[in-house]
């Protein structure tokens, strides 16, 4: 192919990219429908350029340099589910209930709602 025809390929390539991300930053309650009547672009047409950028950016993600190495040509974000705190240390009982078959240990963190919640259902179940 020759540098015309590529430098061509890749300006739809470009105006395809920006046409999706014009897209992906419409207000949520749009439709494709809608977004498309504005843009006077037929839906089939527009996932049509979606479907080939999105076969674009594949590609890219997919070709291989010697090494054998994956080479990316543009930053790829990933978010990420947010940091789970520490949990709390395992803490020894600091008090025992026995009731039946049954021990409970209570740590000295225990909340007093959840210890009243606990006497009262081991009250019930006697």
């Amino acid at each position: 192919m020759n540098n015309s025809a590529a430098l061509k390929r890749q300006m739809r390539y470009q105006q395809w990219v920006e046409e999706v991300k014009d897209f992906n930053s419409r207000p949520k309650d749009m439709t494709v429908r809608e977004w498309c009547a504005i843009h006077d672009i037929k839906p089939p047409t527009f996932y049509d350029h979606m479907r080939r950028v999105q076969d674009y950016f594949a590609g890219q993600l997919q070709s291989i340099d010697e090494s054998n190495q994956m080479v990316i040509s543009e930053p790829t974000f990933v978010e990420l589910p947010p940091a789970i705190a520490e949990p709390k240390p395992v803490t020894y009982g600091v008090a025992s209930i026995i009731c039946g078959n049954a021990r409970i240990e209570i740590s000295e963190d225990i909340s007093e709602e959840f210890l009243l919640k606990l006497i009262g259902a081991i009250s019930h179940a006697q």
